[in-house]
């Protein structure tokens, strides 16, 4: 089962007009796709390298959904074919239960674009809201809002950790929250990876280059470790409002992640609000060895408790 949102017909903000009624016409629009199993599909929501994800609604329900429709090119091409990116993402989803990961539907559809190609889609929880990007642009939080945010996406990452999945695409891009801010959800399980995968998907880099651990960088085994890294990087960017890296470009980024020559400025040099304890708490995410970092989710969780505490 996955959880979806009745339809509502009141307090549409004005963005949310101007989207809808550019793509609730398939006809008027250029929608790749109109219609997936009994969802209609009315709006994109977003696009990114692997496919692109749709706003849909089910008509006899009138519940709205999400839908990710998988790029061509995962079809065509053999080998990316053979991985089947959609398949594990279903897989890995769908089997779980938390409140902060993202609600999937166990089955995968095909329908046919506008090109006559097959395409492959999966349906999933909507969220009417936005992504942790927005409120890292524009700097809307104070610092116990973003301790609390954190800890629920620790809590979040601690149970697919449980579960034997590393995410490996830990960014802001992946955190959803509703638009009243009450739900916050982890999303993207296409290039995550269990431990029954361990010996072919870790030659994969897969996952955002300026968010990636040194280990995952090197294609090196990846653990529960390497996505506190990346979250590391995320938490860093929350609280301060930019990237710990000083580069110009995602090569420039990368080098500086890898090297133990470049040492990682406090967040707090760009925002004087954050404690030395948070200080010591992400910088500690971000440590290049694996056994001087954060060993798990739930140890940063009790030291992000305790800096809440100590603000009291």
């Amino acid at each position: 089962m996955f959880w979806i949102f009745k339809r509502k017909n009141k307090d549409t903000t004005s963005s949310d007009k101007n989207v809808q009624s550019s793509f609730d016409d398939p006809n008027k629009s250029d929608l790749e796709i109109s219609q997936v199993g009994p969802y209609k599909i009315l709006a994109p929501i977003g696009t990114g390298g692997m496919g692109t994800v749709y706003k849909a609604l089910d008509p006899a329900k009138d519940l709205l959904v999400a839908v990710k429709v998988l790029h061509p090119k995962y079809e065509e091409d053999p080998k990316r074919r053979k991985q089947d990116f959609l398949g594990k993402e279903v897989m890995i989803a769908a089997s779980l239960n938390h409140p902060n990961i993202i609600k999937m539907d166990k089955n995968i559809y095909e329908t046919v674009d506008k090109m006559g190609r097959t395409r492959r889609c999966i349906v999933m929880e909507y969220i009417d809201g936005y992504n942790l990007k927005k409120h890292i642009e524009e700097r809307d939080l104070t610092i116990p809002q973003m301790i609390d945010i954190c800890i629920k996406l620790c809590h979040g990452l601690d149970y697919l950790h449980q579960h034997g999945i590393v995410h490996r695409d830990v960014k802001p891009a992946n955190f959803l929250f509703s638009r009243d801010g009450k739900q916050v959800k982890i999303v993207d399980f296409g290039l995550s990876k269990t431990t029954d995968w361990t010996q072919w998907f870790t030659k994969e880099k897969g996952g955002t280059l300026i968010y990636m651990s040194p280990e995952q960088l090197l294609k090196k085994s990846l653990d529960a470790r390497s996505d506190i890294f990346s979250f590391g990087i995320t938490m860093y960017e929350l609280f301060s409002g930019r990237h710990p890296c000083e580069g110009n470009d995602s090569k420039q980024i990368m080098g500086q992640i890898l090297s133990p020559n470049f040492k990682f400025p406090p967040p707090s040099t760009y925002n004087p609000e954050i404690t030395p304890a948070l200080d010591r708490i992400i910088l500690k995410c971000l440590r290049r060895k694996l056994e001087h970092r954060y060993q798990s989710m739930t140890e940063l969780i009790l030291d992000l408790t305790r800096a809440t505490k100590s603000r009291i």
